[in-house]
């Protein structure tokens, strides 16, 4: 969320407008990650991120699912939040340059950490048990798809409603 504290701290109207997109989508990613854990945790029985691997082996839909979500939280393309992060770094470029800076090494770090853990979690030889997934995995896929989807086409109305708010916001 600190992306979207520096896209309204940069002001204007296409940081303001790159701040709400991130905020919107960043909630819809970050729900089906939520979902993908608490799956996993009923699943393999343990919330301890030490105790789980092999989550694409042991439980491929769900584990694929959660390294999409990931893919996504990081903010790589296609997903919506590159889309994002992308007009946030440019807004940054055109408004504060010297701000761009630390916001790219930032999303690099970022990066890195979210890599090394998912990897952790979702590679190797599986670990824990092996119970199947009890609940629908609709939602998960129904909110990454929703994310892709905006990561290469925003529908009118979603774009028509965020330069609104962004042109409240003033700047």
């Amino acid at each position: 969320m600190g992306i979207v504290v520096f896209a309204f701290g940069l002001g204007g109207g296409a940081a303001n407008f790159a701040g709400l997109m991130h905020l919107v989508l960043h909630s819809v990613t970050k729900s089906a990650i939520f979902f993908a854990v608490g799956q996993i945790a009923q699943s393999k029985g343990t919330q301890r991120m030490s105790e789980l691997s092999g989550l694409t082996t042991s439980h491929p839909a769900l584990g694929w699912g959660l390294v999409v979500g990931v893919v996504a939280i990081a903010g790589l393309p296609p997903l919506g939040l590159f889309m994002s992060e992308f007009l946030i770094v440019t807004a940054a470029m055109a408004r504060e340059p010297w701000q761009a800076a630390p916001l790219v090494v930032g999303l690099a770090l970022a990066f890195g950490a979210l890599v090394t853990r998912i990897q952790q979690v979702a590679f190797g030889a599986p670990r824990g048990t092996q119970s199947p997934v009890s609940g629908s995995l609709i939602p998960l896929y129904l909110h990454l798809a929703i994310v892709l989807t905006a990561g290469l086409w925003l529908p009118s109305p979603m774009v028509a409603w965020l330069r609104g708010i962004a042109a409240s916001l003033g700047g």
